[in-house]
């Protein structure tokens, strides 16, 4: 599809179209530096925080020592969770970074039409099975060396589920039922394939994106650290560690914070209690408390085990599909690379389809 694009702007490594004059297409990722992006990045998440410690203490046991205690516990236990697969990611992005050049991953894509990428992409996790939490670093470092953005948000989406460890911790917690594993795998798989060509539609301006990108890189920056001694790769590693650390880390404590915020808040007794009372809702309210809880997805099975024999297996789909995908904590790391009207639509997208798949393939794989 040929749109075109008047004008391509390029920062902090982001490339994106001016939709003012490129025929109304949405941009994806944030256009305008990194000061901007951290500052929208930090106003959203700080009002929710406000709102989420307020919540709290107007509860009735909000001031007891007991209620913080919890708050604290479950905070680090999620950071505990969560640190070593964002460390994963930045150690990953740094070799991407030294390692891998835009001409090289150019001339790799050019042999697939975007279709076959896309497949590529949502069983990337098989090579590289990592928890969401680590897969942003690496996400904006192979934008910024110019992996299609379609393929790069596809196999963020896919990775964190589609992968032998969740597979394997699926199979443990559902041993009575062993469609559940391969239906959250086919289920996943289907719903990235769709979010993928989604995104491929919204973002019509990538081929010239990646031109002007692949243009930069070779007249601006003809010394890249791929072409460099050891040494000197080592110490761009490392530099690149570093940054990756301060523009991540922070938005994952930020995050990690609030989540705790909400699990030791009345707002998961509140979403059980509703799926009682209003059953058909039973999806929504399971991909709510995914989001709120945001568990690893090499242990969330387990949690969704717990619920098996009093909620629908359909609605335990969605929950395991949805909650590696798209939780609170992904949320706030998000803002840091993706546009907050591009997260709300691709949350939208994620909320409509995965509920519709879950229950299509489970009344196949049950019939």
């Amino acid at each position: 599809m040929n749109v075109s694009c008047s004008t391509v702007r390029c920062a902090s490594g982001f490339c994106s179209s001016d939709s003012s004059k490129g025929g109304g297409v949405i941009i994806i990722l944030n256009p305008e530096g990194k000061k901007r992006s951290q500052a929208v990045s930090f106003v959203l998440p700080a009002l929710l925080l406000v709102a989420l410690i307020g919540w709290l203490i107007v509860q009735p046991s909000g001031l007891q020592a007991a209620s913080w205690r919890s708050l604290t516990t479950v905070f680090v236990s999620i950071l505990l969770e969560a640190l070593p697969f964002l460390v994963l990611g930045i150690f990953i992005s740094s070799l991407i970074h030294i390692w891998v050049s835009p001409e090289w991953l150019a001339r790799l894509t050019r042999h697939f039409s975007l279709f076959p990428l896309l497949i590529l992409a949502a069983l990337g996790g098989i090579v590289l099975p990592l928890c969401e939490c680590g897969m942003i670093p690496i996400v904006r470092k192979l934008v910024q060396k110019g992996l299609p953005v379609p393929v790069a948000i596809t196999f963020m989406m896919a990775a964190p589920v589609l992968n032998p460890i969740v597979y394997s911790s699926t199979v443990i917690a559902f041993p009575t039922e062993p469609q559940m594993p391969i239906a959250r795998m086919i289920t996943a798989f289907v719903v990235v394939l769709i979010i993928g060509m989604v995104v491929a539609w919204l973002d019509r301006s990538n081929r010239a994106r990646l031109e002007d990108r692949t243009h930069k890189d070779k007249h601006e920056h003809p010394s890249r650290p791929a072409q460099a001694k050891l040494m000197e790769r080592l110490g761009h590693a490392l530099h690149h560690m570093g940054q990756e650390w301060k523009e991540t880390s922070y938005f994952l404590i930020f995050g990690a914070f609030i989540t705790a915020l909400f699990q030791v808040s009345e707002a998961r007794e509140w979403l059980l209690q509703w799926i009682l009372l209003h059953p058909w809702a039973d999806h929504g309210i399971f991909m709510g408390l995914a989001y709120v809880l945001s568990l690893c997805s090499t242990s969330d099975a387990f949690v969704a085990a717990s619920f098996a024999q009093s909620f629908r297996p359909e609605a335990l789909l969605s929950f395991l599909v949805f909650g590696p995908m798209m939780d609170m904590k992904m949320t706030v790391m998000m803002l840091t690379m993706f546009r907050t009207r591009f997260i709300l639509l691709l949350t939208l997208l994620l909320a409509i389809l995965i509920p519709i798949a879950s229950t299509m393939l489970w009344s196949v794989l049950s019939s």
